[in-house]
């Protein structure tokens, strides 16, 4: 084989074709000039389909759920074909697996098209060889959902065996233990001796791993706020010598994240917030630049942190702001930043250690609070801080944990992950500070009572 061949495939997740992202503020398509299609699936496709060409890649491999079901499966059908006959008509090879939501989709669009490869029809197992420069081939395996709901492993069926270079593609649950969408172990993938499983369903990008582990492609672009990070296809080359090389490759148009924004110090929120938060994201932006590559959009999801003299003022002019959204998007460097949500856990700033040597209820609760968010240190009239922040987190844990078990909130279980002590923590300071407000706030005795009433 001549020296520097290789074989080049764009490994693409999940893009349900007609859907659109939501909860983009319309101030954001406005000051754009774009359309919210502009930052969706279909536009992110168009993208990927260029970057296939621009990188002259031998094939094109999809890892189920193209599209979206019901209705948008029509109105996705068109662009998914026009972009694999482009690619086809240059002589890329596209092969895909059927996912959950294109059980139907796929094997129309393998009937259309010759050239591409549906891998698995049915619940079966198929391979496809893509063959590279000077000879150079590897050997693509695939398995495609026979129905939208699949509950036993692809695996009960042997995959074909390794040949050369092989890789796996596969729309599945990893390690999800009893599933409708095709649970399978990440270590029966591993033992099937492939260079690399490559999976689709779940939309959350797995870190490429470089030991050729099974991991999740991710969604292609972030459909809501909650799909935050980078997002976008895969590229391996497999060189002549067997070396393989892979890099997520920053296609989607619209980005999000979440950040927290420590505002300790501004005591003139009126005035200084807008600024404050604008010149966060300017921050943003410079954080991730080297990531944004031809982004349109980024969008954030913020916390407000931290302690000021006045946190009720602080709260007003945050409604102002939210009253006007426009005030909250910013053009820099031909990107629209935005911020799509703003919540606030800013408290007083309160001198607790003074506060904590006050024989009322005030003192007592600045002693617990110091020694909850202190844990182990000297707390004045507190034998020991670690033993009272102890029991504390330890009741509030319970009272959660009688609110999940309760009937009415049955309905709302999500099957996460029990809450950590850390934010538990954070909520059980933040509620004593608004509390210990509260307190040092209310009248000190009936005659200041009476001047307030009267």
């Amino acid at each position: 084989m001549p020296p520097g061949s290789s074989v080049r495939i764009l490994f693409v997740g999940d893009m349900h074709l007609g859907r659109l992202p939501s909860r983009v503020p319309d101030a954001v398509l406005e000051q754009g000039g774009f359309a919210l299609r502009n930052l969706g699936p279909g536009a992110t496709w168009d993208r990927i389909v260029e970057a296939a060409l621009a990188h002259r890649v031998h094939a094109v491999a999809l890892a189920g759920d193209l599209v979206e079901g019901g209705n948008a499966m029509f109105e996705a059908y068109g662009p998914l074909a026009t972009g694999v006959r482009r690619l086809v008509e240059q002589g890329i090879i596209v092969a895909a697996v059927a996912g959950n939501h294109d059980t139907a989709v796929l094997p129309r669009l393998a009937d259309e098209i010759d050239r591409f490869h549906l891998l698995g029809p049915g619940g079966s197992w198929s391979t496809v060889k893509i063959p590279g420069e000077g000879g150079l081939a590897i050997q693509l395996a695939g398995w495609s959902f026979p129905t939208r709901h699949h509950s036993v492993s692809p695996l009960l069926t042997s995959p074909p065996p390794a040949a050369g270079v092989t890789f796996g593609l596969l729309h599945a649950d990893l390690d999800a233990g009893r599933s409708n969408y095709a649970p399978v172990r990440s270590a029966d993938l591993i033992s099937t001796g492939y260079q690399g499983w490559f999976l689709g369903h779940v939309h959350i990008p797995g870190d490429i791993p470089a030991d050729g582990a099974p991991f999740y492609l991710g969604s292609v672009t972030g459909l809501d706020p909650s799909e935050t990070g980078r997002r976008g296809p895969v590229l391996v080359s497999v060189s002549s010598s067997g070396g393989i090389a892979a890099e997520r490759m920053s296609l989607a148009p619209l980005r999000w994240e979440h950040r927290e924004i420590d505002c300790t110090g501004l005591e003139d929120p009126a005035n200084l917030l807008e600024s404050h938060l604008i010149r966060q994201l300017s921050h943003l932006h410079a954080e991730l630049e080297a990531e944004l590559d031809d982004a349109l959009a980024l969008g954030v999801q913020i916390l407000l942190t931290g302690t000021v003299e006045d946190p009720a003022a602080l709260d007003r002019a945050l409604r102002e702001l939210e009253l006007d959204p426009g005030r909250l998007v910013t053009h820099h460097e031909g990107i629209i930043l935005f911020i799509q949500k703003i919540s606030s856990l800013v408290s007083a700033r309160i001198p607790l250690t003074e506060l904590a040597g006050r024989a009322d209820p005030p003192g007592l609760l600045a002693r617990q609070i110091l020694a909850l968010e202190n844990p182990g240190s000297e707390v004045y009239g507190v034998a020991a801080s670690s033993d009272l922040s102890d029991a504390l987190m330890g009741e509030a844990r319970q009272a959660l944990t009688r609110v999940d078990e309760g009937a009415a909130f049955n309905p709302l279980a999500t099957g996460e992950e029990e809450i950590s002590d850390a934010e538990i923590r954070q909520m059980l300071g933040q509620a004593g500070r608004l509390a210990l407000a509260g307190l040092l706030a209310q009248p000190k005795n009936a005659k200041e009572a009476d001047r307030a009433a009267g």
